[in-house]
């Protein structure tokens, strides 16, 4: 029986992607007998010890494992995956973890993606918002990391025909990074999203800073943040959450409702709501209600039944920060009242929409400039004065080619005024509510992308690809 549990341990730590010590095989190799295991299981605990000291495991859980690499090239990358990982029999796939990590931080990544394929796992990143291909893991190694991951999220390494959500923190060069992780099973083995969450600056102007302070300060009303997925709408609660707790000096009660969580925020009471165990966004959102917040943040207005409550909490007393799928900022009212909503309550509730939107950096090294072109200038809508000069990309080692370096905000800040509620309560079209916004001093997406393409900070075609067309609005 013994020696049942050091051959059973051998198989767990192949399982989750740890070399097999040479102290079992050789307890294994002694014989079946008891003198076998225990030597085996005496040896083992040495190697345990060396590898791990005591106190390492409980360190990492609550800091993040620790760990550094040299930042290779998307080349250097493939051939040290195949000389290091691939090729060697005995290849350290915590290693291997840690370096696919690293090098995404170090390429400035938002997310992992490992796709199982039937004789590989493709390993993908995803830079300034594109996809790249970056290193093919061997069939041998396929689970092995997937099931590091999992240990990591701390989800069942054993369970592969469902879907797992989990998250995991590291620290890189001093630099504290969370992962999100979504699991997936497809037809060659489970596909892995990894979502990499670092705190960074927001690229909001100082005007809209404070303009966003001062929506903020009101004690009660409803913030709606819309734009599409991966545009930074959670990054940018986050960052106003934590602007309020700086201003108030922690005096004041902040809840979240979010699906997922994606940051530990301290001093933030912070749920997860459980869709698939009947613990809804709604019934969420009542049970908090109870429990005397003075600011609540719910991640998504997905149903009636969420937006009924929110717009009554953020009635009487309470601020409410929330998302809400969109096409543009002004179509925020029409989508609520599309649910089922009152428009006299989203009109009395609103105090101010958020739209964002992300766009990729220029390559200080390659950029070059241009003369806007008559196509670029019908897009824009408006007749540029003689000798402006727009960039564009090029390409260079420094940008791996791509002409781009990292991303930043785009944001609209629409404050709610009386002619705004009044269409609102009408039932206007989202165009004459885009106009009544902009009748005031607010800038639109337009005029603060086209701000940024005139700095020489991202190019106009950038703008084109990410920015809503004005058909929307018509």
């Amino acid at each position: 029986m013994a020696l049942s549990c050091v051959a059973g341990l051998a198989y767990v730590l192949a399982q989750i992607g740890l070399p097999v010590p040479k102290e079992i095989l050789f307890g294994l190799a002694i014989g079946a007998g008891a003198l076998g295991a225990c030597i085996g299981l005496y040896l083992l605990a040495g190697f345990l010890q060396r590898r791990w000291p005591l106190g390492t495991l409980k360190s990492d859980r609550s800091k993040g494992e620790q760990f550094s690499f040299e930042a290779n090239s998307p080349e250097q990358i493939k051939a040290t995956i195949d000389a290091v990982y691939n090729n060697n029999p005995r290849a350290d796939v915590p290693q291997l973890v840690n370096y696919l990590v690293f090098q995404a931080v170090a390429f400035n990544s938002s997310d992992i993606h490992l796709t199982p394929h039937r004789d590989c796992l493709m390993v993908r990143y995803r830079i300034d918002g594109i996809l790249m291909d970056v290193a093919e893991i061997s069939e041998r190694l396929k689970q092995p990391v997937i099931n590091r991951l999992k240990v990591l999220s701390e989800l069942v390494s054993y369970v592969r025909d469902r879907p797992q959500d989990g998250r995991f923190g590291v620290s890189i060069q001093g630099q504290q990074i969370d992962l999100r992780i979504s699991l997936m099973p497809t037809l060659h083995g489970e596909r892995v999203v990894m979502r990499l969450l670092i705190r960074a600056d927001l690229g909001l102007t100082e005007e809209q800073l404070q303009t966003l302070g001062g929506i903020l300060a009101k004690p009660q009303g409803m913030v709606i943040l819309t734009g599409p997925t991966g545009s930074g709408k959670t990054k940018t609660i986050y960052s106003a959450l934590q602007e309020i707790l700086r201003q108030s000096q922690n005096s004041v009660s902040i809840y979240t409702l979010e699906d997922p969580i994606e940051y530990d925020l301290q001093h933030i009471n912070q749920t997860q709501v459980e869709e698939g165990h009947d613990f809804t966004f709604g019934k969420a959102l009542r049970t908090m209600l109870r429990q005397d917040p003075d600011i609540i943040m719910v991640g998504e207005i997905r149903d009636l039944d969420t937006a009924r409550i929110a717009i009554q909490a953020g009635m009487t007393g309470h601020l409410i920060i929330t998302t809400v799928h969109a096409k543009s900022a002004a179509a925020v009212a029409a989508r609520l009242i599309e649910m089922g909503v009152d428009p006299h309550s989203v009109a009395s509730a609103i105090t101010a929409i958020i739209a964002q939107r992300l766009v990729r950096i220029l390559c200080p090294h390659c950029k070059r400039a241009h003369p806007p072109t008559p196509g670029q200038e019908a897009k824009l809508g408006k007749k540029l004065p003689p000798g402006v000069l727009f960039y564009e990309p090029v390409g260079c080692p420094q940008c791996s080619m791509k002409g781009y370096v990292g991303r930043r905000g785009i944001f609209e800040i629409l404050e709610v005024n009386e002619s705004v509620r009044k269409l609102i309560t009408e039932r206007a079209s989202s165009g004459q509510i885009h106009n009544a916004f902009f009748e005031s001093e607010a800038k639109t997406l337009d005029e603060n992308g086209l701000a940024y393409a005139l700095k020489g900070e991202t190019s106009l075609e950038e703008l084109f690809r990410v920015l809503p067309s004005r058909k929307e609005f018509e």
